[in-house]
């Protein structure tokens, strides 16, 4: 049995060590007879490989959703053979650390925001080049498909030691605030925790004084004043209960702005049997085709019920077309420029290339649409 947690002391294995050491985590393989069966005892067969996930998405969100989808699927299809030790989010290491708990070993599969470390995924930052991505199902088939197809988004994260899984949009961005916010010139003045690099860019070019702050910290920022509000998805008002506290949503239609990101240790999944591999990157693949979508919005649509019944919510609406559009038109290029100039500071080879990749995805998957549940809730507070 290879076993891809850490193990800090030996392991005896009926009294003879068989030790395969890994880049970046120590496992255990059993090199013992039996064949895989159940050692006589009657039980089923223990998991060849047994891996570690760290998570930041907090259960009953439709990011966990996503995330569990995936590994039941790999459980299943694997016939056991793979199993995942899930610990619960922020438990083992926090959402900012998530992607070095990987690296370095202290867990095999990683589930976070890429945002919170953006030095190790500039391939995966275009999420975060506010107008241009609206459709949830092309963004992550597009992200999937450049880190298959893409030497350059390959590489880079063959160089921070990660194996990609999947990236996903984590909802269209929502601003939650004290009062009515109709564009961009009522957001002057104003402290909002916001999240994804470009998206931040085009905050502060309105005025918006942005505030750093995990997920998980938003709600005392906002209950001890640190900020105003926040830019965020569906999550924020609903799981992190920042409905209590911020009376106005609305939808500025900026589409998806931040994501979350799944990975295992390179070291880890280039140890796997082939088979085994075969088994993880189909998985993912069809993650990424349809079923986390899916799962996404089954997740997401009971998040809508519950703002509709808090009496703290007044309102969730979205900006009229024309606002928006004025506010895109006035940034221009600039934002597609500087996610390339950014991406080549943080070691991303060809930048323009892999953007020009990604888009093409958008493109070729404009038809296909997956539902989008927050617009569904806007719907359904303006048919109140």
């Amino acid at each position: 049995m290879f076993t891809a947690r850490i193990r800090r002391s030996a392991v005896l294995l009926g009294g003879a060590a068989a030790v395969l050491l890994l880049a970046g985590c120590q496992g255990v393989v059993d090199q013992g007879g039996g064949g895989g069966g159940d050692g006589g005892g009657g039980g089923a067969a223990a998991p060849e490989v047994t891996l570690t996930l760290v998570t930041s998405a907090i259960q009953g969100t439709p990011n966990a959703a996503v995330q569990d989808a995936f590994l039941d699927m790999v459980e299943e299809r694997s016939e056991g053979r793979i199993a995942f030790e899930r610990t619960e989010a922020y438990s083992l290491c926090n959402a900012q650390e998530i992607a070095d708990c990987v690296r370095d070993g202290r867990a095999d599969i990683g589930v976070t925001i890429p945002d919170y470390t953006p030095q190790y995924f500039p391939s995966t930052s275009v999420v975060s080049i506010p107008f241009i991505g609206t459709n949830w199902q092309a963004i992550m088939q597009s992200l999937h498909s450049l880190h298959v197809d893409n030497d350059n988004a390959r590489a880079i994260m063959d160089r921070n030691g990660l194996h990609h899984l999947a990236t996903w949009p984590v909802g269209r961005v929502l601003i939650g605030s004290p009062e009515p916010i109709a564009g961009p010139e009522d957001l002057d003045g104003l402290s909002l925790r916001v999240s994804g690099p470009l998206a931040q860019r085009l905050f502060e070019g309105a005025g918006v004084n942005i505030v750093a702050l995990p997920a998980n910290e938003a709600y005392e920022g906002v209950e001890r004043g640190l900020v105003d509000g926040v830019a965020a998805g569906m999550d924020f008002p609903v799981n992190y209960k920042l409905m209590e506290l911020l009376p106005h949503w609305t939808d500025p239609g900026l589409g998806e702005y931040s994501s979350f990101g799944m990975w295992m240790s390179k070291s880890v999944y280039d140890g796997l049997p082939d088979d085994l591999k075969t088994i993880v990157d189909e998985a993912a693949a069809e993650l990424s085709t349809g079923l986390g979508n899916e799962a996404y919005v089954r997740q997401a649509a009971e998040q809508c019920p519950q703002m509709l019944d808090a009496d703290t919510v007044e309102d969730l609406t979205q900006w009229d077309p024309a606002v928006t559009e004025q506010w895109r038109t006035e940034t221009g290029d600039s934002l597609l420029e500087g996610w390339v100039e950014l991406a080549t500071s943080q070691g991303l080879e060809d930048a323009q290339g892999v953007l020009d990749d990604y888009l093409a995805g958008l493109d070729e998957l404009a038809d296909v649409q997956g539902e989008d549940a927050t617009l569904d809730c806007v719907a359904a507070f303006a048919s109140r």
